[in-house]
């Protein structure tokens, strides 16, 4: 028997903050929150954003409740905070929270019936062979997506930093890659 997961339900996790993201209006958007179980990118209700950014700084502990949707086209959860609690001490140990290595890149690659039809699979089979003569197998994940609803400008890929390419030839793959390594090796040093 396959246990499934709720698509909506409840959370709460204590962590430490280890990074907020305020909007340009000075509201608090997103938390990165360290607990046991790993970190995670919770959303912030707009009804907390606003008095959120003059209270909390990164390493102090909080409480955070709210809702988990599970989208399962996207295969993916989002995480949407509802009340969040400054705690008056740290009750997680800094050595007991692990640090998750850091999320692969990912090349988003339409397979929709227009991109597959110029040329998109061809791309996608150059993509993975190119990663594997870059080194960057470890750093840079493929995934196929279905219609990107650009069939206009298929195939369509769409880069590290959401940088999106159209009409991509499997030519193009190497020149590409090549850009992506040198924005790697210039954010390294």
């Amino acid at each position: 028997m396959v246990a499934l997961q709720p698509l909506v339900a409840e959370f709460v996790f204590e962590g430490r903050l280890e990074n907020l993201v305020i909007s340009s209006k000075g509201r608090v958007k997103y938390l990165n929150l360290a607990t046991l179980d790993g970190d995670y990118l919770i959303s912030v209700a707009k009804e907390q954003a606003g008095i959120l950014s003059k209270h909390l700084q990164p390493g102090c502990c909080l409480k955070v409740t709210g809702m988990r949707k599970y989208k399962l086209h996207q295969d993916e959860v989002n995480y949407k905070a509802y009340r969040i609690e400054l705690l008056p001490e740290l009750r997680l140990p800094e050595k007991t929270i692990a640090k998750t290595p850091p999320a692969k890149a990912k090349i988003l690659v339409c397979q929709g019936s227009s991109c597959s039809k110029q040329g998109g699979k061809a791309v996608c089979q150059m993509l993975q062979q190119e990663l594997v003569e870059k080194g960057l197998v470890g750093k840079v994940e493929i995934k196929v997506t279905g219609c990107m609803k650009q069939c206009k400008q298929a195939p369509v890929l769409v880069m590290p930093a959401r940088k999106t390419q159209a009409r991509v030839q499997p030519r193009q793959v190497s020149g590409l890659l090549e850009s992506y390594r040198e924005k790697l090796a210039r954010n390294k040093s």
